[in-house]
Parts: C-alpha cells; structure tokens; sequence
C-alpha cells in the first residue's frame, strides 16, 4: 500500500544515480524513489478518476511501473515530470477498461472553484451546475484531453505522446470538447438551470 511507505532519509545521490539503481533492482534507491514519489503519483490518478478505488488502484499500479522503468530514465526532464507522464498513461489505461466493463468513470479538472458552480473559463458567464456536471456529458475521448490540457497543465504536443494520438487530433478533441462543454453551460443557462435543480434524474428532456 502506498501509505505503507516509510519515510527515509535522502541518499544523496544525483537523479541519475537513483534512477540507474533503483533500475537495477536496488532496494534501498527503490525504497527512496518510491518515499519520494508515492504522494505525487496519488494526487495525479485523483485528479483523473474520480472513483477513490480506482485512483488508488492506478497508482499502486503506476507506481510499479515507475520502478521498472527507472533504468530508462534519461534526464530529458525532471524525475516527477518523467514520472507523470507514466502515471497519466496508467490512469487513462485503467478508465479505458473500467469503461470497457461498462462503469461510468469521469475525470475531475483542478478549476477555479471547481466544486461549485463558477464562471466558464471561456464565456466569462456564470455556470448553473458544478463544471464535473458538463464533463459527465462530454465523451471520454475529449474529456481526456481537456483534463490533460487544463486541469494538469501539458501541452497539446505533449498530450500527443502522452495518449499516442497526433497533434492534430488533440487540437480537434480540445476544440470539440470545449465547443460541446459551453454548449451544454449555454443549454442550461437559456433554461435557466439552477444548482438546487436535483441532478440525480440525469440530463434533463
């Protein structure tokens, strides 16, 4: 379990050297990396499950990877910033399968105020639901990359590699996805929806 990490003192060894060791199968240097890196793989998985079991199970998952695959590590960026970018792709992995078994599974974008409702960051106008509300709507694919863009902040060209698409098709999903998010916060807001409407009956007629 992650929280059966103890905490341990730094080796201090360069990035490279850790990686290179904990990649050899060192204990220790795996003991270190995973005390140094097991709060941050949980806090991204969060932010793209919304399920707590599955954020949990993601990034006990990415978290073993990581382990594997320090050996590849080739400082072309920091060791969280290589170790996200595994994280991601276990996390969307694992939302493919749970949406495979039929499960709905939504992904939770770190906005401004974004529990409750507040203004959408595109027209300026104040939403009537929660923005989680809207995303629930937006097929997987687009939710995706709207939450890889604007909820952890990478570029559209590292969102490309990060889901093994082109950088065209990103920037088609992003247009799309923020296109049929206000559309949705628009409907509403002719219809004057507001938050104390029950949203258990689903979307509305």
């Amino acid at each position: 379990m992650l929280s059966a990490v103890h905490k341990l003192e730094p080796t201090g060894d360069s990035d490279a050297s850790l990686m290179r060791h904990a990649g050899a199968g060192d204990r220790r240097a795996q003991r270190v990396l995973a005390h140094r890196l097991a709060p941050r793989v949980q806090r991204v998985t969060r932010r793209l499950l919304r399920n707590a079991a599955d954020a949990d199970d993601a990034a006990q998952q990415a978290l073993l990877e990581i382990l594997r695959s320090a050996g590849s590590y080739a400082e072309r960026s920091s060791v969280e910033r290589w170790a996200d970018r595994i994280t991601v792709r276990t996390a969307l992995r694992v939302a493919r399968e749970q949406r495979r078994h039929g499960l709905s599974l939504g992904g939770i974008l770190e906005l401004e105020a974004f529990a409750r409702p507040t203004r959408d960051v595109h027209s300026g106008e104040q939403t009537p639901r929660a923005l989680e509300h809207y995303l629930d709507r937006i097929p997987s694919q687009r939710r995706e990359v709207l939450m890889l863009k604007h909820g952890m902040g990478y570029t559209t060209e590292e969102i490309a590699e990060l889901i093994g698409k082109p950088t065209g098709t990103v920037k088609d999903r992003l247009v799309a996805g923020r296109k049929q998010l206000r559309k949705l916060i628009q409907r509403d807001l002719r219809l004057g929806v507001r938050l104390d409407i029950d949203d258990a009956g689903g979307e509305d007629d």
